[in-house]
């Protein structure tokens, strides 16, 4: 790996994590369900937000570590940055509409998919 891809794939790391404990610790403020639903939702919105301010602010500029790094924060923050990120910026407006569309219903039934395959039987008397 060249030195300079190195020092971007660490400034993800770095990012990564820290956006990680941001988020764990935001949950942390109030643990009820009501209060995880909220505090995800401000947290995507705001992943969004720093994702898309930053790309826009550094766009055009030489700033590869930088870029790594928020990269790296806005998605471990929350990875739904990434995925609106894809969303508009993929190639053509109907692969786009079905990618923002198709992608969540899609992770949702994978999602309860895997609930029902790993849950323990219970058994009846």
């Amino acid at each position: 790996m060249a030195p300079t891809r190195l020092t971007e794939s660490a400034a993800v790391a770095v990012g990564g994590a820290l956006g990680a404990v941001v988020r764990y610790e935001i949950w942390q403020w109030r643990d009820t369900p009501k209060w995880l639903l909220i505090n995800t939702f401000g947290i995507n919105v705001v992943g969004c937000l720093l994702l898309g301010s930053a790309l826009g602010y550094l766009s055009g500029r030489p700033a590869p570590i930088p870029r790594a790094g928020v990269m790296g924060l806005a998605c471990g923050f929350t990875t739904f940055s990434f995925y609106a990120l894809q969303g508009i910026t993929h190639d053509g407006a109907w692969n786009s509409v079905v990618y923002i569309v198709v992608t969540p219903v899609v992770a949702v039934a994978a999602l309860a998919a895997g609930a029902l395959v790993t849950r323990p039987v219970q058994r009846t008397r």
